[in-house]
């Protein structure tokens, strides 16, 4: 078996009722989504999802750390997945500009500019 090309940790650490956490803002749903567009993109085998303890940025969560680039995605939804996704396939963090193309589906134009708003939380 090979090697894994990408390891992501997503936090799962439960906290008591009222405490913020990740699970308590979504980390749940986007682990599910992320299980999904891999294996819907045929990633599953290159690509090593592991839940963890806390990151230390419950405010900010859900979080999401992708290695080797060492890149940490906060406040992820599950309706992210794709473009961090697209991110593991291109084998590179992705550009502002590369990740509204893939969510777009086609070249970003002047235009488009204010999805650089969208999707700025993910970087």
């Amino acid at each position: 078996m090979e090697p894994f090309r990408h390891h992501l940790f997503v936090c799962t650490q439960e906290k008591p009722e009222g405490v913020t956490s990740c699970p308590a803002s979504g980390s749940l749903p986007v682990l599910q989504a992320l299980h999904r567009e891999l294996d819907a993109q045929g990633l599953s085998q290159e690509v090593q999802v592991t839940t963890c303890g806390c990151l230390g940025l419950c405010d900010d969560g859900p979080m999401m750390i992708t290695y080797p680039e060492g890149v940490w995605y906060r406040g992820v939804k599950a309706g992210d997945v794709p473009e961090i996704v697209a991110h593991l396939r291109a084998g590179k963090v992705l550009s502002r500009d590369e990740i509204a193309e893939a969510a777009l589906g086609r070249p970003v134009g002047p235009l488009d500019r204010s999805i650089d708003t969208q999707v700025s939380r993910l970087l």
